[in-house]
């Protein structure tokens, strides 16, 4: 077994802890240290999983090792990343054993895919990409770097989705969509076509909210 960080306490790290312990439930293949955070709160509810949060971010920056984020935000994801590895912290992929992953499916380095996701065949996902529970890609899709699904999100075939894109819970693409760089979509919002970079759209069917 390897030796694992997980960057963040908060719920986002702790569902990663969880999902760590799922692998680990069905073929031991890490040891989780404990968690990073450069602002921990609710330490009981770290506590009550068996865990301790070891110091904040430059606790790993000077114990360089394999670690995981646990942490929602994309912009925080790449800025802890670049100063992880530059210390010679090293990610790692983590896929919950309850997900469907298909044929002829490429996952970047420092992926997190949760439980009930289901990634179909050929799609690829940039690093440090974010799958939250229950989201479905379908065939020949792209996904850029740093992209956060939240639960429930709904992308079907021949799609590209740039990087740091922010998907909200249970939103829906339809085939053939681009989203552009820092493209954000709210909750429950379907995507009839394609939306430009930097621009957060909604509803259903999803406009910008320009008008």
């Amino acid at each position: 077994m390897r030796d694992l960080v997980i960057v963040g306490a908060g719920g986002h790290g702790r569902e990663l802890f969880a999902t760590v312990a799922a692998i680990n439930a069905a073929t031991p293949t890490w040891r989780i240290l404990g968690f990073v955070d450069d602002d921990p709160q609710h330490l009981d509810r770290v506590e009550r999983l068996g865990s301790r949060v070891l110091g904040d971010t430059a606790w790993l920056e000077s114990n360089p090792g394999y670690y995981a984020i646990g942490i929602g935000t994309s912009a925080v994801r790449r800025d802890i990343t670049a100063r992880l590895e530059a210390a010679g912290c090293e990610p790692t992929t983590i896929v919950h054993p309850g997900a469907h992953i298909g044929l002829d499916v490429r996952l970047g380095e420092g992926v997190v895919i949760y439980d009930r996701c289901t990634i179909t065949t050929n799609v690829d996902i940039g690093t440090h990409t974010h799958l939250n529970v229950g989201c479905t890609i379908h065939h020949d899709t792209t996904v850029g770097d740093f992209v956060q699904f939240s639960p429930g999100v709904f992308v079907n075939g021949d799609c590209a989705i740039g990087n740091d894109v922010f998907l909200g819970t249970g939103m829906i693409l339809v085939r053939g969509s681009r989203l552009g760089d820092f493209a954000r979509v709210g909750a429950g919002s379907v995507v009839l076509r394609d939306v430009d970079p930097s621009i957060t759209v909604m509803g259903i069917p999803a406009r910008s909210r320009e008008g």
